[in-house]
């Protein structure tokens, strides 16, 4: 799993920086999320995080861990890939 992650790093090399990711990343999240009809409170319920940590990743301001998206990944039940991939 993680050698499909490091294949993902060249395509974040082509992006603006940290801010741009974190703000990708938490809309990809946001998408996922409402296409399962989840809560910010129910995915944080799945990953025992409260509904402001999701919030503040959904909205980029946190620089979320390698961990804590593969704990999201699994919650919506999708590949880790699927969350770091933007289109």
């Amino acid at each position: 799993m993680f050698s499909e992650i490091f294949q993902l790093v060249p395509k974040f090399l082509h992006m603006e920086g940290l801010e741009d990711f974190k703000i990708k990343l938490g809309l990809k999240i946001k998408t996922l999320r409402e296409a399962k009809d989840l809560t910010q409170g129910k995915l944080g319920d799945l990953i025992e995080k409260d509904y402001q940590a999701i919030s503040r990743l959904e909205r980029g301001l946190v620089n979320p861990s390698v961990y804590l998206v593969l704990q999201i990944a699994n919650a919506l039940e999708v590949k880790i890939e699927d969350l770091l991939l933007f289109d």
